[in-house]
């Protein structure tokens, strides 16, 4: 009887969560499923990446990028993100998640969500050279104190 009253409690407890808990968790699901369809071929499941290939890492500093406006639209204007056929919702979700996900003591206090108009508006203008861009953004995130590996 006692582990029937524990099913109890568990099964009224999750009745009790809040749809918008059990959407948010679906949408987590979701956005981690996306990066690891579309973006951990390159970056590999841990955000490692390859440094040594020109991949970067985006473990505890991938939160630096989101710091100033042309770093945080870069973000959407990766490559891979571009040609992923994701929906601008999805490419949000799927960065912000990875933001969150790696950015560890480099995300910062501040850091909102990406909204799909953003990730529109950020994806119709893409750099001619994504990798001169990230280099000039390393430089200038670097010279604005924040420790970029």
């Amino acid at each position: 009887m006692l582990l029937r009253a524990g099913v109890v409690v568990c099964i009224a407890a999750l009745a009790a969560a809040s749809p918008a808990a059990a959407q948010e968790d679906g949408k987590s699901r979701r956005a981690r499923n996306d990066y690891l369809l579309h973006c951990s071929g390159c970056h590999d499941m841990d955000g490692s990446g390859h440094p040594a290939k020109g991949i970067p890492t985006f473990q505890n500093q991938i939160g630096y990028f989101t710091a100033i406006p042309e770093g945080r639209a870069m973000l959407m204007q990766i490559p891979g993100l571009l040609s992923s056929g994701l929906s601008d919702e999805r490419a949000a979700a799927v960065t912000t998640w990875l933001v969150r996900e790696f950015a560890g003591p480099s995300l910062p206090a501040d850091f909102q969500p990406y909204t799909a108009a953003e990730a529109k508006r950020f994806r119709e203008t893409r750099p001619v050279d994504i990798t001169a861009t990230r280099e000039r953004l390393y430089k200038q995130i670097v010279d604005a104190g924040y420790p970029l590996k």
